[in-house]
């Protein structure tokens, strides 16, 4: 294997040094990536988190104002069967008398 000149040597030394100087930068870079993408991650699950609550709160609301009028239909329909089984009765009293 042949010996390296003194020049030689240097710009190899030079390439070494510039290529760790690249891959440190490239580590770095990589570090923020995954740290943006942590946080956008994080930010997304807070957001859905957001939306799922207020859809929620809206079917909660829906769900409420269904269960009111069928309340009061029931209560319509309750009150329209007593007044028929009164005038059955009534009717029965007096085709009986």
């Amino acid at each position: 294997m042949a010996q390296l000149t003194g020049f030689e040597a240097d710009t190899l030394r030079q390439i070494i040094t510039r290529t760790m100087e690249q891959v440190t930068a490239m580590e770095t870079a990589r570090s923020r990536v995954e740290d943006a993408t942590q946080t956008l991650s994080a930010a997304a699950q807070a957001q859905a988190g957001t939306v799922l609550r207020q859809r929620l709160t809206e079917w909660q609301s829906e769900y409420s104002d269904i269960k009111n009028k069928l309340d009061l239909l029931n209560s319509q329909v309750q009150s329209l069967l007593s007044t028929r089984t009164s005038t059955d009765d009534t009717t029965v009293a007096s085709a009986t008398a």
